[in-house]
This record gives C-alpha cells, sequence and structure tokens, in this order.
C-alpha cells in the first residue's frame, strides 16, 4: 500500500497550487512504510538497518495524501486539548537522524500553542505570531510532524487511536527537506491518530479572552479559549508513566539507599530485557539497545537488536521504564540524559552515556 506515496497536485497540472501556510510542492513522491505488507519493512540484526517496500495507494485520500485525525492527547498543554479534533492530510514520508519514518501533517486549521519559556521566537516568521485577546504571545503552525510512539508500530491504513509522537513545524520550509531538520520542528504532544477525519465538536463555551486577535486568526470556534489559558511558561503535562520518580532516600530494593544514575540505568536495561523476553515467550540472551530521552526524561525513542530481533517490550515495560527514567530528574547535571545505550551479554548488564541535555 503506497499510503504516504503521493505528489503534492495531480500529474498534468503545472500551475502553481500551493496555499498560504502550506508546504510548498515537493515534487517526488515518497514512500511510505506500511505495517502490513510482508516486504514492506524488514528489521534487520544491525541496529537501525531498515528495507522499505515499495506498497499500492489505499485509503481515504485528500488533496495532499491520507486523511488522518489526532482525536486525543495523552499528554499535552491545555490550548491543543480546546482545539481538537486536529483533521489533516499525511503529505509525506520524511527520514531523520534516528528513524526512516517521521510523517508530515498538514492541518486543515492553523494550530496555535503558548511557546514555553526559554523559546526563541525568532525560530518563526512574524506573521506566525499571534497575541491572544489577553496580550499573550502564541504561535501559528500549519502542520505537525509525528511518528509512532512505540518500537514495531508503524501508520498504516485502518489505524485507530495509534500512540504517535507530535511535534510543530515551525518552519514551512521543512516540507522541501530531504530529511528532518529538528531545528524547525518543537516538541507539542503525545497522542492518538486514526485514519479519516473526525467531525469538530463545538464548544462548550466561547470566551473571547483567549481567542488570537490577529488579521489571519481562524475562525472564533477555532481558536484557544478559556478563562485560565496558560502563561507563556506553561509546560507539556508529562505522561503518566514518566511521573513517578523515587523521592529522596526511597528504597529500590536496596534499604534506604537512593539509586545513583548508573544504578538505575543497569535497571533499565535488566527491565527492558525482562520485557522483550516476555513479548516474545522466550529469553533473551543478548540486548543491545539505544535510548533517547527528552528534556524530561521521557523516553522519545527506542532502537537496537534483542538476539537477532527487534526490542519490542511489553506495554507494562514502558510504564515501568518511564518510572525508572524519571528518577533521572532527581540527580541534577548527572541524571540529563539524552541518549544511552544499553548491553545485556548473559548476566553481565552496562550502559553508556552518548548524550546530555
Amino acid at each position: 500500500m503506497g499510503w504516504l506515496s503521493r505528489t503534492f497536485r495531480p500529474a498534468g497540472e503545472t500551475a502553481a497550487t500551493t496555499e498560504p501556510g502550506s508546504p510548498e510542492e515537493h515534487p517526488v513522491p515518497s514512500v511510505p512504510i506500511s505495517p502490513d505488507a510482508a516486504s514492506s519493512v524488514t528489521i534487520a540484526t544491525d541496529p537501525g538497518a531498515v528495507t522499505v517496500g515499495e506498497p499500492t495507494p489505499s485509503g481515504p485520500v485528500g488533496r495532499y495524501g491520507p486523511l488522518v485525525s489526532v482525536t486525543r492527547f495523552e499528554a499535552a498543554p491545555p490550548e491543543l486539548e480546546w482545539q481538537l479534533p486536529l483533521n489533516g492530510e499525511l503529505y509525506r514520508l520524511m527520514p531523520g537522524s534516528d528513524r526512516p519514518d517521521y510523517s508530515l501533517l498538514v492541518l486543515d486549521r492553523p494550530l496555535h500553542f503558548y511557546p514555553q519559556e526559554g523559546f526563541d521566537l525568532n525560530r518563526v516568521d512574524a506573521d506566525q505570531r499571534v497575541d491572544d485577546r489577553k496580550g499573550r504571545t502564541m504561535v501559528r503552525v500549519h502542520a505537525l510532524l509525528l511518528c509512532a510512539r512505540y518500537v514495531g508500530q508503524q501508520l498504516h491504513p485502518g489505524m485507530t487511536d495509534l500512540a504517535v509522537n507530535l511535534a510543530y513545524v515551525i518552519d514551512n520550509s521543512l516540507a522541501r527537506d530531504a530529511e528532518v531538520d529538528f531545528a524547525k520542528i518543537e516538541f507539542a504532544a503525545i497522542g492518538s491518530l486514526s485514519e479519516g477525519h473526525q467531525p469538530r465538536q463545538a464548544p462548550a463555551a466561547q470566551r473571547a479572552d483567549a481567542a488570537p486577535t490577529a488579521p489571519t486568526a481562524p475562525a472564533a470556534d477555532a481558536a484557544p479559549a478559556a478563562d485560565t489559558a496558560p502563561a507563556a511558561n506553561t509546560a507539556p503535562a508529562a505522561p503518566a508513566a514518566a511521573a513517578v520518580a523515587p523521592a529522596d532516600g526511597e528504597a529500590d530494593g536496596r534499604a534506604g539507599t537512593r539509586p545513583t544514575v548508573s544504578d538505575l540505568l543497569d535497571e533499565v536495561a535488566a527491565t527492558l530485557r525482562q520485557g522483550v523476553a516476555a513479548q516474545r515467550g522466550a529469553p533473551v540472551e543478548r540486548l543491545t539497545a539505544a535510548l533517547t530521552l527528552d528534556a524530561e526524561h521521557r523516553l522519545t525513542g527506542l532502537s537496537g537488536n534483542a538476539d537477532g530481533q527487534a526490542p519490542v517490550p511489553t506495554p507494562e515495560t514502558f510504564t515501568r521504564l518511564g518510572e525508572l527514567l524519571a528518577a533521572l530528574a532527581g540527580h541534577g547535571e548527572d541524571g540529563r540524559v539524552a541518549a544511552v545505550t544499553l548491553r545485556v551479554d548473559g548476566d553481565a548488564v552496562s550502559h553508556e552515556v552518548t548524550g546530555t541535555h
């Protein structure tokens, strides 16, 4: 299924058809990843090696590509909740430095968010900055970058509530890039993606104080609205899985002993190994896994090799990993881990921190 394989406009159409705020034409069709075709994706024994097959089109499509909708959030700032559902079209597939299957989602309606404290507004064009009716700055975006949240899952026809990581596209030139430029995006939320569009629900109460006032702002029914709209330094809520961190001095199997960063990462490796073994129903002898974490110590990437296969654990394992990784926050600079490689060989467990925030 060439589910994301689309040109920007029908063949033979030569006039420029880009719309204000939409990504510009990308003339080369992208090749999708489809999990239900046996030849589509092969995860090789070498971590990160992926083979992509050529599928055929299917599913409801619009002008750009397949119709999809973000229907709910697992973790997101309040102003995004007010704007659900986020309907749009999958424009193209893009590789990144960490994985080959990011998807660019062009939104039917612009999305507005309050920038977090420390966000450099110079990263966005002036016409993307609007004020709500209390004079607080918001940023308007027309596209999102997304990917499946969990290893072993992919965007696919007929999907319902697929867990995805979402990022704002703050520079529309990303649509012309050969691969993802992470300077052109900003983490947004964790959400659920379904095929097709969802009807927009009328807000229970529209309040004028939070609606953007710029001339190009969306209609009132698309604008964030609430008396308690967050200030600009409001950060997205952390996922429940990552919200539990042991307090100072809390026992972790060694009464009265607070685990060190090394202890925590060794336990992460052991937990991942057990989770992969439980998912397979067979023991795992050798495991190498590369994990990436955001600044709040949430797991954002997992790749590697477990006895020649992808290291896919049980869903419950992700919850436990989130709890362990969240505990890094209590270790100051030593705990600001951005990337780590875990290794298990028989009874030997080791780790190597390869990046920090």
